[in-house]
């Protein structure tokens, strides 16, 4: 009967919360307290039917609290009370998470980064919510600690044990200010300013920093990190900034590359007439579209558990993906601007430029200190050099691709390794089970060739798999099979004979079904692939 009751009243929660949205409020408060103030103890067994009351809790109280908060307003202020209910239900929601999570420790469909340390128990007193939260937070550094040891190895056998060097000052929020010091390669890394949640993540995160993805070893400024029994929280106070004394030293430190695009600029002067400039920059858009279409995107973001960024000089070339998609078209209209004149009209005036005052011209648009700031990048980390995505400043980006200069100027964000990655999250749904199916078939292709490292894990159906991973050759070789080799073309083309450096055939990147064939084909096959649909 206790069991039934428990069933009835979770009955009753989803009722009041979800199934009745035209009944009166107040009527749904009522059957759900009269179904609370009936219900008998729980029996230990139903700790599942505890959690989704909890659930349901959490979404009554939050009903609750915003309906007491309206109603009242025209008779007595009693927006004090909307913190601690909201609060409440936070609570409540929390008790339900810590619960399951406790109860599927030995669960083997549990995913490893829900593992708690619990402390050893006698008897059978119950754990408390502020154990169960320390358990929790103590398995949480645990998973991350083991994850980033287990990285570590992996890209020292594959990198080698030529570290990059780097001095480190640690502050307990979790940012952190990274310089590179001399020695080895990669003399040109930036500095960088970060947060991770961990101190063990900081050398996985600036290995990534250098030109080739490689070891960091870390040399901490100041007090080393502590040992920590709970992850750095990530907030807006800890996002991790470059002034704009960094980034403005960060500009004058290239003349060199200031003088290419000045040299640029003089041979654009001299070779477009000024009466053709629209004309010119449509042809050049439709070129660059027609020879450098942009790529398609990668995976949507994990967790945020690390979030480095530098100010550096980039190639503009290697930028392959803006907001908006159509190189010289904008679907983003931006206050005060024509968006298909805004190419033409910043092209003629930065061809009035004389030459002696181009670099001030290019300061005052692209370094810190302009009106939109400096452009910012993500920045995804490949076998011998990064490429590009743009964040902000999509507008200075396509000028620049189309008028062809060599170097362009950002603040970059670092694009993050996922530590665990689903199939479901890179496949496209409209592919259904078989894309996922087919994507964990190339992810252990992709293993058995040793351009990713880790473990795969099934989850739940033979299509949901997990990746847990400790190394990738490239991010987006993790992607189904047309849009990796979007990419693997795009990477031969701005850096060519990368892929064969690692082992990778040409006839390997000529199609998604060449991709396809030799990632499935038995390890010692020729390297030529079944080109039957290459055209």
């Amino acid at each position: 009967m206790a069991h039934l009751a428990r069933w009835s009243t979770a009955v009753v929660f989803t009722l009041a919360t979800r199934w009745l949205p035209r009944l009166p409020v107040w009527d749904r408060l009522a059957l759900a307290t009269r179904a609370v103030e009936g219900t008998e103890e729980t029996p230990p067994g139903a700790w599942n039917d505890v959690t989704a009351l909890l659930w349901q809790a959490d979404q009554l109280q939050k009903a609750l609290v915003r309906r007491v908060v309206d109603d009242a307003a025209a008779f007595v202020d009693v927006s004090e009370l909307r913190r601690p209910g909201l609060h409440l239900a936070a609570a409540m929601k929390e008790a339900g998470n810590l619960l399951r999570q406790q109860h599927l420790q030995d669960d083997p469909r549990r995913t490893e980064v829900d593992t708690m340390l619990l402390p050893d128990r006698e008897g059978e007193r119950r754990f408390t919510l502020a154990e169960l939260r320390v358990a929790r937070d103590l398995g949480q550094v645990h998973v991350m600690r083991a994850d980033m040891a287990r990285r570590a190895a992996a890209v020292a056998a594959v990198s080698g044990t030529d570290a990059a060097r780097w001095a480190v000052r640690w502050d307990p929020s979790g940012r952190f200010d990274a310089d590179p010091l001399a020695g080895g390669e990669d003399a040109d890394r930036p500095a960088v300013r970060g947060w991770v949640a961990h101190p063990s993540i900081v050398a996985d995160e600036l290995g990534r920093w250098s030109t080739r993805p490689r070891a960091a070893e870390v040399t901490w400024r100041g007090a080393p990190p502590s040992a920590g029994s709970r992850l750095c929280t990530f907030t807006s106070a800890a996002m991790p900034r470059v002034t704009e004394e960094q980034a403005a030293a960060a500009f004058m430190a290239r003349p060199d590359l200031v003088a290419e695009i000045v040299a640029e600029i003089d041979g654009l002067r001299r070779s477009v007439q000024r009466d053709r400039i629209a004309e010119e920059v449509t042809e050049r858009a439709a070129r660059l579209q027609a020879e450098e279409p942009q790529l398609p995107d990668l995976f949507a973001p994990g967790d945020s558990w690390a979030c480095t960024r530098a100010v550096e000089w980039v190639r503009t070339r290697a930028v392959v993906r803006t907001p908006d998609e159509v190189w010289g078209q904008f679907d983003r209209d931006r206050s005060g601007d024509d968006p298909e004149g805004w190419v033409p009209d910043r092209t003629a005036e930065l061809l009035a430029v004389g030459y002696a005052d181009v670099p001030a011209y290019l300061t005052r648009h692209f370094g810190a200190h302009s009106e939109a700031g400096a452009v910012q990048l993500l920045r995804i980390p490949g076998p011998a050099g990064p490429l590009y995505a743009v964040g902000a400043g999509s507008h200075r980006a396509h000028l620049c691709r189309i008028l062809g200069l060599p170097w362009m100027f950002s603040v970059t964000t670092m694009m993050s390794l996922p530590r665990r990655i689903e199939t479901t999250a890179v496949t496209p749904s409209e592919h259904g089970p078989e894309g996922a199916r087919e994507t964990a078939t190339l992810w252990r292709g992709l293993l058995a060739r040793g351009l990713v490292r880790g473990e795969l894990i099934t989850r739940y159906s033979d299509w949901v798999v997990e990746f847990r991973i400790e190394y990738a050759l490239a991010p987006w070789l993790l992607l189904p099979a047309d849009r990796a080799t979007a990419y693997n073309q795009r990477y031969e083309l701005l850096y060519p004979g990368a892929w064969a450096g690692a082992g990778i055939p040409e006839a390997a990147l000529r199609s998604a079904q060449a991709w396809r064939s030799w990632l499935t084909a038995p390890l010692g096959a020729p390297t030529g692939v079944d080109n039957a649909d290459v055209s």
